[in-house]
């Protein structure tokens, strides 16, 4: 449920789709008479699983940890250009949001979380500094064959 409201955020850049989601999540969780105590802990982790407010319980830490590794190395790069090519964006466009990551726009944003990751816990900081090892490799190659210094 944490990514339902995802859908607004390439139209709406400055929207969280945390926000969203967590408000979509509430409305659900009410109309099948989920707990309301745990039904608060799942919105709560919801909305802080993109960098909206601090988390305040270890399940909205693990959660926003998730979340962040499923956008780290290989996986990490496929999507952001995923990303790039819903904006229409081209190859060099997004070599330039590597370069130049930005909250500005839906790539440069994803670029951002790639260079600057934040995690909560120690293992999920540790399996991102594995994987991120090939993002940089391969933005640093994409970078020479964009230009020609390659041949």
């Amino acid at each position: 449920m944490h990514d339902v409201g995802k859908y607004v955020e390439k139209d709406n850049n400055g929207l969280d789709h945390g926000r969203v989601s967590a408000e979509m999540a509430e409305k659900f969780l009410s109309s099948v008479k989920f707990d309301v105590v745990k039904a608060k802990a799942v919105c709560h982790a919801i909305l802080v699983h993109t960098h909206g407010e601090e988390p305040c319980s270890v399940e909205a830490r693990i959660l926003h940890d998730a979340d962040f590794l499923d956008k780290t190395g290989a996986v990490g790069v496929a999507t952001l250009f995923i990303k790039a090519c819903l904006t229409n964006a081209t190859i060099e466009e997004s070599a330039e949001f590597w370069r130049h990551p930005s909250k500005d726009s839906y790539v440069g944003l994803h670029a951002l979380w790639l260079q600057k990751p934040h995690y909560y816990t120690r293992a999920a900081g540790n399996l991102a500094k594995k994987r991120n090892k090939i993002v940089y490799a391969f933005f640093k190659q994409l970078e020479k064959e964009i230009a020609l210094t390659d041949v």
